[in-house]
């Protein structure tokens, strides 16, 4: 396990005084470099390698959103590593104890040029030790796009410099941000969106700098809950990500 401490700062609220999502998925991102980085097996040891490590998929759960100033504690643990691909979790609590949030995601390594696997090395193995994985709700990897429900097309998305990452293509937080955006227009063009209880992601092509991306949303209400699933479509129809957001009670809202 890799921890590091923080302070929730003004920063990274969102408009109603809480912990943006996108502010959260961030920590999560930010600590399991901070470990790589800290075990020599980082974004240098990476270029040498002419490699990366590309996002398969997320699932977050958030329990509860903290505010300014409260002190948090982010955590990571690689809980398998199999020729390319690693599983790992993340969680967000307080000093305390208590549980904000938690997380699992699958990730491959790969070449960049060429876009294929690439293996884990002797290093990383030993350097990434490998727990137990953490409890939770843990969902599906692949996600469907509704056939049924309210289904709308949005307005295209041309990809700008600030969607990308150090590999030049749209970082997956970004792929979640332009769901959330959609979710806006879908709700009445509201500032405030519903609050959010958990993002399931899959990423299943990469964009880059000057692609258009057409978003198509499903709206459907399950157990007392809005499930918003957006596609990020290519000119083809083909996904470069799906996105599903679940939210609270339309009356509830604070995301």
């Amino acid at each position: 396990m890799y921890t590091f401490n923080s302070r929730i700062r003004y920063s990274e609220l969102n408009s109603q005084g809480f912990l943006s999502t996108e502010a959260l998925m961030n920590y999560f991102q930010d600590c399991s470099t901070f470990q790589s980085e800290d075990l020599g097996i980082g974004l240098e040891y990476l270029d040498e390698m002419n490699a990366a490590w590309v996002i398969n998929s997320w699932q977050v759960d958030i329990i509860r959103y903290p505010k300014l100033g409260e002190n948090v504690i982010i955590g990571t643990i690689p809980y398998d590593i199999k020729g390319f691909v690693g599983c790992r979790n993340f969680y967000m609590d307080t000093l305390e104890g208590e549980r904000l949030a938690i997380a699992n995601s699958v990730w491959a390594l790969i070449n960049i040029e060429k876009g294929t696997p690439v293996k884990v090395t002797s290093k990383m193995l030993e350097g990434y030790k490998i727990s137990e994985k953490l409890p939770m709700d843990y969902q599906g990897r692949k996600i469907s796009f509704p056939t049924d429900g309210n289904i709308r097309t949005l307005n295209e998305i041309i990809v700008q410099p600030f969607h990308l990452d150090t590999n030049q293509h749209v970082n997956n937080n970004q792929y979640i941000n332009m769901a959330k955006d959609c979710m806006r227009l879908l709700d009445g063009n509201d500032k405030k969106i519903p609050v959010i209880s958990r993002i399931r992601a899959e990423y299943r092509m990469q964009a880059h700098l000057g692609d258009t991306i057409y978003p198509v949303c499903s709206t459907q209400n399950k157990d007392g809950s809005v499930v918003y699933t957006v596609s990020l479509n290519d000119g083809s129809g083909k996904a470069y990500s799906i996105v599903e957001v679940t939210s609270l009670k339309k009356d509830e809202r604070n995301v």
